[in-house]
């Protein structure tokens, strides 16, 4: 009301100014209806004047600091809109200039990461401290700050939610060594909660090289051999990660899941058929390695195939390809040369055959 009292005082007085200077209005009706038309043309005008007036005291009013929140938003909106500038450049760029392209974009979380790190540091009592960190930690593995945020991280572990915990570490891939270990140290803290089997299965899955990822998968298989978890660990279970077929031939023997079993036996059939495929194996250990994919393959397809077609097929796929290790019989194949004349494999039969696929797009 303060902002509006010169502006309404103002137009009453010029209503009365032009009220005592109208000598020429002699009767009283047409002063009364001039009166009533003064009145409502200063009220109608009353709401603009406050308007302006209070538009002019926002314009002039200093900016509000933004919150940690505000600035965080801002920050990652600027990321992810030069994400999708580079995005843009990477489709109407030259096949030359994409790979540096490409480069610029892998790397862009590590130019972002000092200043997501100091929001941090600026405010280690706000919650978007912790947004932070995990940003640091999600989008710029090969950033210098990258270390302190693991080392903040793993000192928070403990203190947070076990829920929100489990959320961050859903969408994070790769495990620094502290991270991997006060993570464990908390499942074993928290192993009457279910969400338990959520952090031993992150660490199982990405600490699979190291000590605790081993520890983390014996615990999680002990405790909670039917967790989704179990499901999500064979399928990225890296053949190559220690005792790999021990710990699926584990997990198939200790599930009651269709799912967890199905898909542990695919990766074991996967595992041998790989084995066999090893330019280092004799004859009989590769046929050794051809037997055992067959067996876990075909336990896919006969007991656990009408649960779970996807698997089922791909169980098929990999069986068909056992036929095509070097050594075997080649599959005949049927089809027409240059000239439209048909053939087949079979026909070559005891000569030496140069097989040349190609096509045209």
């Amino acid at each position: 009301m303060s902002a509006c009292l010169p502006v309404s005082l103002s137009l009453r007085a010029w209503i009365a100014i032009l009220i005592s200077g109208s000598d020429h209005f002699h009767f009283p009706e047409v002063r009364m209806r001039r009166l009533l038309w003064l009145l409502a043309a200063g009220l109608l005008l009353l709401p603009l004047a406050c308007s302006d007036d209070k538009n002019k005291q926002q314009v002039n009013a200093p900016p509000q600091p933004a919150t940690p929140k505000g600035k965080f938003d801002a920050l990652d909106n600027e990321f992810k809109v030069q994400q999708m500038q580079l995005g843009s450049q990477f489709q109407t760029a030259r096949p030359d200039e994409q790979q540096k392209i490409r480069q610029k974009a892998m790397g862009l979380g590590n130019e972002f990461a000092d200043r997501f790190y100091q929001l941090a540091e600026d405010n280690p009592k706000d919650p978007v401290a912790l947004d932070a960190l995990f940003w640091v930690l999600q989008n710029a593995p090969a950033s210098p700050v990258y270390p302190k945020a693991a080392d903040k991280v793993a000192a928070r572990v403990d203190e947070m939610p076990l829920k929100d915990l489990a959320e961050r570490l859903s969408t994070m891939r790769g495990g620094n060594p502290k991270i991997l270990d006060s993570v464990f140290q908390r499942a074993e803290k928290e192993e009457s909660d279910p969400l338990a089997g959520d952090l031993l299965g992150w660490v199982a899955m990405n600490g699979g090289m190291v000590p605790v990822g081993q520890q983390a998968t014996e615990r999680l298989l002990e405790k909670y051999p039917d967790h989704a978890a179990v499901e999500r660990l064979c399928l990225t279970m890296n053949l190559n990660f220690p005792k790999a077929a021990d710990t699926l031939k584990l997990i198939l023997d200790k599930s009651k899941s269709p799912r967890v079993r199905a898909t542990a036996a695919l990766g074991l059939g996967k595992k041998f058929a790989a084995d066999a495929d090893n330019p280092g194996a004799n004859s009989a250990d590769a046929d050794k390695a051809v037997a055992q994919a067959e067996k876990y393959l075909a336990m896919v397809v006969d007991q656990f195939g009408n649960a779970n077609p996807a698997l089922k097929a791909e169980a098929e796929r990999e069986r068909k390809k056992l036929n095509l290790r070097v050594g075997k019989e080649a599959p005949d194949i049927v089809a027409k040369d240059l000239d439209g004349k048909e053939f087949k494999l079979s026909d070559y039969r005891g000569k030496v055959v140069l097989l040349d696929f190609w096509g045209n797009w």
